[in-house]
């Protein structure tokens, strides 16, 4: 039986949740304001949707190097404080934002060149491209808050202390509604801006949220702001050993979901609205999967590093029974009720008929997700990334293929958008597999890797 002794990480149900569920709750939030967003920009057109859509899921993928980058520094922080090690602990911290804050702003001056023509290239639809360039233009200037943010909250992450996520999460959200509905349609006194105002508001949001969490840090933890004097060679290459890999596995991850929706569009405005929608949609599986895997990566680092080796097994058991009853009750509208929630977006008759298809396919497709993402972050939170961004490559690879051979034309015609929408499947399922065929031999239970230096 867990006891609970003071100080020491809580891993039965109860202990898992209350470091699941804030950031799952902060998860929601954001969910909740990209339903909103794509509420505004559905009813200025659908071009606004589908432009800003795109730029949303560029923006998304290139933002995966800092969200990678930051996912290994949770799994650093992890392990030193299981470890004991406070003085390592904070080093890593120190060192994470200044990593984040290069890589965003790497991330900035690669995306003004790309966009200067490049991307909006992808586009077939010149009305579209006329709202993807500017939008996107917008957006990329959030790296720099964002790469600053996520190495705060990767922090706290890595200590369990994910209340504080809360606070952070909750002014982005709210500041960016408050802003959403001021400025895309011109309400409490504002001109209307469109699908710009859109991107502002986001950016403002990602702006408000840095300022909170670096008002919170100062007052939880000063040491974090205190520059090196030097460059950390130790710290860095744990880093790299750790967050190498997992950015570029989360670089492939979404940035083949984004070709899946550069793919779609040659199909009909309709069905990338239909994917759009469906996008956000599958945002309810991740709302849950999303803090059951950073607590999974949380806690199977801190227990390896305190040698609680022997409680692996029933945690992840623990953790893979929230996650499948969070899924199934976020996502039961999928089967039960799809054309009450399809008829939110759309008008036409038809087009709510084929959302509510695709709904159905997506329920598949979200326990596909809960599983696999499971044993994904396992293998991560034992130090494995090396073999996590195999499977990735494996599974990305696959996932392209069918979904170029899904939305080519056969004579004269595309298939429904619902059957498109089943290269999801064949991405988690060997996503699942590949993961469960690495975990298999249980040597994650011993930490698969050293932290420090990474070895084969």
């Amino acid at each position: 039986m867990n006891q609970h002794v003071p100080g020491r990480l809580r891993v039965d149900t109860l202990g898992l949740l209350k470091i699941a569920l804030p950031i799952s709750i902060g998860t929601f939030v954001q969910f909740l304001v990209l339903l909103t967003d794509n509420y505004f920009l559905a009813r200025v057109s659908e071009s606004a949707i589908n432009g800003a859509g795109n730029a949303g899921l560029m923006y998304l993928t290139f933002g995966m190097i800092i969200y990678g980058s930051a996912t290994g520094i949770q799994i650093l922080v992890a392990r030193r404080h299981g470890e004991g090690n406070d003085a390592m602990q904070i080093r890593t911290g120190r060192m994470g934002w200044v990593i984040n804050l290069g890589l965003g702003a790497t991330m900035l001056g690669l995306l003004l060149v790309l966009n200067r023509g490049l991307l909006g290239g992808l586009i077939s639809s010149e009305e579209v491209r006329g709202i993807f360039e500017p939008f996107l233009g917008t957006r990329i200037w959030g790296f720099i808050p964002v790469g600053i943010t996520f190495a705060i909250t990767a922090y706290w992450t890595g200590l369990a202390k994910t209340r504080l996520l809360l606070a952070v999460s909750l002014t982005t959200a709210l500041t960016n509604l408050v802003l959403d509905y001021s400025w895309i349609e011109g309400n409490l006194g504002f001109e209307a801006m469109g699908h710009i105002g859109a991107a502002r508001a986001s950016l403002t949001a990602e702006i408000a949220g840095l300022l909170v969490a670096v008002a919170l840090m100062l007052r939880v933890e000063p040491r974090f702001f205190k520059l090196p004097k030097r460059p950390d060679g130790e710290v860095i290459r744990a880093w790299w050993a750790i967050s190498g890999p997992l950015m570029g596995q989360l670089l492939i991850t979404v940035g083949t979901w984004t070709s899946f929706f550069f793919f779609v569009e040659k199909v009909g405005a309709t069905e990338l609205k239909i994917s759009h929608i469906g996008r956000n949609a599958f945002m309810l599986a991740f709302v849950v999967s999303s803090g059951i895997a950073q607590t999974t990566r949380t806690v199977i680092s801190q227990l390896i590093g305190s040698g609680r080796n022997s409680e692996l097994i029933l945690v992840v058991r623990r953790l893979g029974l929230l996650n499948i009853t969070g899924v199934l009750l976020m996502s039961h509208g999928f089967v039960l009720y799809p054309n009450t929630i399809a008829s939110i977006f759309f008008d036409d008759p038809i087009a709510i008929e084929s959302m509510a298809r695709t709904f159905s396919t997506l329920f598949i497709a979200v326990i596909g997700f809960a599983i696999a993402a499971l044993f994904l972050a396992t293998l991560e939170g034992a130090g494995g990334t090396k073999r996590a961004f195999i499977i990735e490559t494996i599974a990305a690879g696959s996932y392209l293929c069918a979904a170029y051979y899904l939305t080519s034309e056969n004579n004269g015609q595309y298939l429904p958008i619902e059957v498109i929408w089943r290269v999801e499947w064949v991405y988690f399922t060997l996503i699942g597999i590949g993961s469960y065929l690495m975990l298999r031999n249980g040597r994650w239970k011993k930490g698969l890797e050293s932290l420090s230096d990474e070895k084969e």
